[in-house]
């Protein structure tokens, strides 16, 4: 149609599906910024209520330093106040090593005050880390050196130092202590728990520097002292007996030795000594078979000194007396073994006195077979060398006795004079002590008192072993040793000496039997005799050039027992015993 408009269809316009309206639009953002929110709302409350106290300690831990105090360990004071072990002011050098200008430079510094190697001073100040310890238990003398060098970063807290002023002096007995003030041996670590204390803290704030924050955390708590105890030690005695003894075993080329003194009426020790010795100030420097405090770590047969124990039973079991008469024969046949003498002899007729005096196997062994194998065992029992004596002392040996069934057909010809049986010195002077005191087994011991701990009361039992007619009958036996025996190099003037020699074998270490040419010469007895203060045991381990034990062991009981009882201040009871040249040739105890 002309002139007539066409209408034009307008086809309507397609939407895109991923496009978005407006509406729907706000709704994502506000989504996308919702969840996040709520995210990290959710771990702003973990942060803050459930991990806040793991975090609040690592932040602690980061910003301060715990530093614990030392406490001043007890001194160890022996029987008259005078002090073996004590604890000396003495500092510990730290560094803070963020602080350090110059770890070469003060490491040099160091090492000429404090020795050591600079690279092993370097190493440590150049660690990350706010705290490290330079030198512990340094001498006043040292640190006031190091606070004079002016070092930035170094500093220094207040510590202890152990030391024995006496150096050498009863070094097994005491022990030692080690860089932490924990004993490691003697009485040092057995009364560790009195002597160490409780360990103080300082806690502190620091910047990440390690410099101390004014006004920060800062607690402080004081350490708690050790307590200072009393021992039973004579520092003179065992002084006396330490030389004595040393002078023995160089002289006769012994492997080592050992000497207790103790009062056998309380078992008080007065003295224990050992050789070789060592300096506790010094420990570290020895070989670590010299802490060992022989009296009471190292068990030997005993020979001829258990003879005297044999007499004593005998005689409490009302079989015989001093005066008791037995015909000798040169040498007895017991089971496939002949007991023999050291020297041979002929046939004799000798009291109970004289075989112990002259230690007689043969008279001893019919000594043992007259009282049986159980009653012997049992009166071995009862004088203690079945058990440990109990000193307070760590360490101690039981020694050994086997069970009445455990006897062969010859135990009963050995066991009665000191064969097939063993003990420490300390188990023979305890035994030995029951002997002198009038029977009473006493329990060994080295505590005395515990100055200031009122809750501490020190009590040591006792228990009888025989009766009081027998221990002074036998004690009349060996005062005869001394004055008409084997034991003559033990007389001390002016004093009845009561005592018997012993020279044992030693025991094979490779088998059974015995070791060819290798002895121990021992000596055990006390004095006065009729009212004893002062008992001794010596024991010199392999001698050579003389064996016996009146020969070796005997003149070191006399030089101490003459000291002792005349340091304590014992009246002498007698008249001059016999001059040594007389009874230089009754010093050969019986050996099998």
């Amino acid at each position: 149609m002309s002139g007539q408009r066409r209408s034009r269809t307008v086809p309507a316009k397609r939407r895109n599906p991923a496009s978005k309206g407006p509406g729907e639009r706000h709704g994502l953002m506000l989504i996308l910024l919702v969840v996040p929110l709520v995210v990290l709302a959710g771990r702003m409350v973990h942060l803050q209520v459930f991990a806040a106290p793991a975090y609040a300690e690592r932040a602690a831990d980061q910003r301060t330093r715990d530093i614990e105090l030392s406490p001043r360990r007890g001194t160890i004071f022996d029987r008259d106040g005078e002090p073996l072990a004590v604890s000396r002011e003495a500092r510990t050098i730290y560094a803070s090593p963020r602080l350090v200008e110059d770890a070469t430079a003060t490491a040099e510094a160091l090492t000429g005050v404090l020795g050591g190697e600079v690279s092993d001073h370097t190493a440590r100040l150049q660690r990350d880390s706010g705290f490290v310890y330079i030198a512990r238990k340094v001498d006043m003398e040292r640190a006031q050196a190091v606070e004079a060098l002016g070092l930035a970063g170094i500093g220094q807290l207040k510590d202890s130092r152990r030391t024995y002023p006496s150096g050498e002096l009863a070094a097994q007995v005491l022990g030692f202590v080690g860089v932490d003030d924990e004993g490691l041996g003697g009485l040092e670590a057995h009364y560790d728990e009195l002597l160490a204390g409780i360990p103080g803290s300082v806690l502190a704030e620091r910047d990440p520097f390690g410099r101390p924050i004014p006004g920060g955390v800062m607690h402080a708590e004081e350490p708690v002292h050790g307590s200072d105890i009393v021992i039973s030690i004579d520092r003179d005695i065992q002084y006396v007996a330490q030389l004595e003894l040393q002078g023995a075993v160089e002289t006769w080329g012994a492997k080592s030795g050992s000497v207790v003194v103790m009062d056998p009426n309380t078992g008080a020790v007065l003295a224990m000594a050992s050789v070789p010795g060592f300096n506790p100030n010094r420990f570290a420097e020895v070989d670590s078979s010299a802490y060992r405090n022989r009296a009471i770590t190292d068990v030997y047969e005993p020979g001829s000194t258990l003879k005297a124990i044999t007499a004593a039973a005998v005689i409490d079991a009302g079989l015989f007396d001093a005066d008791s008469s037995f015909v000798l024969p040169p040498t007895l046949q017991v089971g496939n073994r002949t007991i023999k003498e050291a020297h041979p002899r002929p046939q004799v007729e000798w009291t109970l006195t004289d075989i112990v005096a002259n230690s007689s196997n043969v008279g001893t062994v019919k000594m043992g077979q007259a009282l049986g194998e159980g009653p012997l065992h049992e009166y071995l029992t009862r004088f203690g060398f079945t058990a440990r004596t109990g000193i307070d002392f760590p360490g101690e040996a039981a020694g050994y006795l086997p069970a009445v069934e455990q006897w062969s057909a010859t135990s009963i010809a050995n066991i009665p004079f000191g064969q097939g049986i063993s003990m420490t010195p300390l188990q023979l002077a305890r035994a030995l002590a029951a002997i002198a005191n009038g029977g009473e087994l006493v329990t060994p011991h080295l505590l005395v008192d515990v100055p200031g701990r009122p809750d501490l009361v020190v009590r040591h039992s006792k228990e009888r072993v025989i009766s009081e007619e027998a221990a002074a009958e036998t004690r009349e036996v060996l005062k005869a040793s001394v004055t008409e025996g084997t034991g003559g190099n033990a007389a001390v003037e002016g004093y009845e000496v009561a005592g018997k020699t012993g020279t044992a074998q030693k025991a094979r270490t490779d088998g059974r039997g015995y070791a060819p040419g290798k002895y121990i010469a021992s000596f055990a007895g006390f004095l006065p005799a009729d009212d004893p203060s002062v008992l001794v045991v010596v024991v010199i381990d392999e001698p050579s050039g003389a064996i016996y034990g009146g020969s070796v062991a005997a003149p070191v009981f006399a030089e101490v027992a003459r000291f002792a009882v005349s340091h304590l201040k014992i009246p002498p009871t007698s008249s001059a015993p016999l001059d040594r040249s007389d009874v230089e040739t009754m010093t050969g105890e019986s050996q099998p």
